[in-house]
This record gives structure tokens, sequence and C-alpha cells, in this order.
């Protein structure tokens, strides 16, 4: 319910209709080598849907990073994960993640945000923020409803693949993006 809530509340943060659809949270964590330890990035986890996927992929000495505005979203995710010292979760928006990681630090960023609800300034900082932390071989994984960021995404990243998914509310293209 809390999901639904924060949509009807915060629509423009969230951009979605509803939590991904176990089709959805494949294929993006699918382009991740899961089988050794790495630190995981991740924007806008809303209820949580990649979150849990991911810990059931990755190794206990693994770490994921959680970066969340939504009040509701937080709340829900610092209690759900509290145990779980893999996570920690920052009440901040994903152009933050500068100042909490080294340049060329984390292995793969996953991120829902809804960029086509965001100005350019901002959605452009948030990329440039992502290449910054990511290693030369990490990748950037963002999923969307449209291709209305296409342009701004190759402005950053100059390796970009696409994935498409049908079975999700609304169906998804996923960009996976290499520096």
């Amino acid at each position: 319910m809390s999901f639904l809530k924060s949509v009807f509340s915060n629509y423009r943060t969230i951009g979605a209709i509803s939590p991904s659809s176990p089709f959805l949270y494949k294929q993006m964590i699918s382009p991740m080598d899961l089988s050794y330890d790495i630190h995981i990035v991740e924007f806008g986890a809303g209820s949580g849907t990649f979150t849990d996927a991911l810990l059931k992929k990755i190794t206990l000495g693994s770490s994921l990073s959680i970066f969340e505005i939504d009040p509701l979203f937080i709340k829900k995710l610092q209690l759900k994960y509290k145990g779980d010292n893999r996570v920690v979760v920052y009440s901040l928006g994903a152009e933050e993640s500068t100042k909490f990681f080294e340049p060329e630090s984390i292995d793969y960023i996953i991120s829902s945000l809804p960029f086509g609800f965001m100005n350019s300034a901002l959605v452009f900082h948030i990329l440039e923020s992502a290449k910054h932390i990511l290693k030369k071989q990490g990748k950037f994984i963002q999923f969307q409803y449209f291709l209305q960021n296409k342009k701004h995404i190759h402005q950053i990243f100059p390796k970009v693949r696409y994935r498409f998914t049908l079975l999700n509310l609304p169906p998804a293209f996923i960009y996976i993006c290499k520096k």
C-alpha cells in the first residue's frame, strides 16, 4: 500500500504506476557479474524490488548503497534492510553520490529514476555523477518507459546497449551503459 500512497503523492519523483515486474528486474540485473564481492549503487530504490533481487544474488562480502528521496520509501527501506550489513540507505538524491564514493570505485549503478519527469540539468548532473563514481569497466543500468532521454545518456556514456521487456506495466526499455 505504501507504493500506491507514494505514487499518488509524489508521482513526478516516482514515475511508475506499479512496482517493477520480475521480468524487468531480471533484465536489469543480468548484465552484472554478481559472482564476486562488488559494490553496487542503486538510484531510486522505491519499494525495494531491485534491491530484493540483488540481495538474493550478491555475495556476503558485497555492498549495496541506495539513494532514495521519497520519505515513505526511505522509512520502509531502512526498516526492511536494518539487519543486512551489506545495505546502506542514503536519504538523498542520486546527484549527491559523488560526496560518498571515490572516483571509479563503484562496479555497477542500477537506476529506476524517472528521468522523463526531471529537468535536463538534473538528469545531466546525475549521469555525470554516475560516470564519475563508476569503475572503468563498470556499468550504469537504467530503465525507462520511453526513450526520451536517449540523447542525454549518449552524451555522457559512449557505449550504450538497449533491451526491452514487454512483460512489465508499462513495458520498459533498459539502457546498459559503459564509459
